[in-house]
């Protein structure tokens, strides 16, 4: 009797963990860091396309003072328009949670011109979701702590 109730123990820490590896498992916090350093990293080189491939299909940018941009297309537009500024991008991650298909990234951020000086700063929330085999950025809102003009 003991050895069977050991046995279910066993079958269901299997089946509770299965789905994790079958997903990829791993430290999700580092798989998410990763991608929000790529983030960085390609809008801080200009690259709009570097930082759009980062989004899902599906996914919707959600910037202060200005319309959401949803899907690929109008995501890429967003970010063809936003880096020809020139910024430079410091990204802070606070914190990174993963549950199941979802993870979510809080953190903050500071602008500066490409000769240095402080533009903006703020905080965002960015919600990350499994599609095409790994993580890629679901929704991404973000707004500015200082005090509008």
């Amino acid at each position: 009797m003991m050895r069977r109730i050991g046995m279910a123990l066993l079958a269901l820490v299997l089946a509770v963990s299965l789905p994790a590896v079958a997903q990829g498992g791993g430290d999700v916090p580092a798989q998410i860091g990763k991608l929000s350093q790529a983030w960085e990293k390609a809008y801080n080189a200009g690259d709009a396309a570097g930082v759009a491939a980062l989004y899902g299909k599906d996914a919707v940018v959600m910037p202060p003072n200005a319309e959401p941009a949803s899907g690929s297309a109008a995501i890429r537009t967003f970010f063809d328009g936003d880096v020809k500024s020139g910024a430079k991008m410091a990204l802070t991650v606070d914190d990174i949670s993963g549950f199941g298909e979802s993870a979510v990234e809080t953190g903050k951020w500071v602008a500066t011109s490409a000769d240095g000086k402080h533009l903006d700063h703020g905080k965002y929330v960015t919600v990350y979701k499994k599609a095409d085999g790994g993580w890629k950025i679901y929704r991404d809102i973000w707004n500015s702590n200082m005090a509008s003009k």
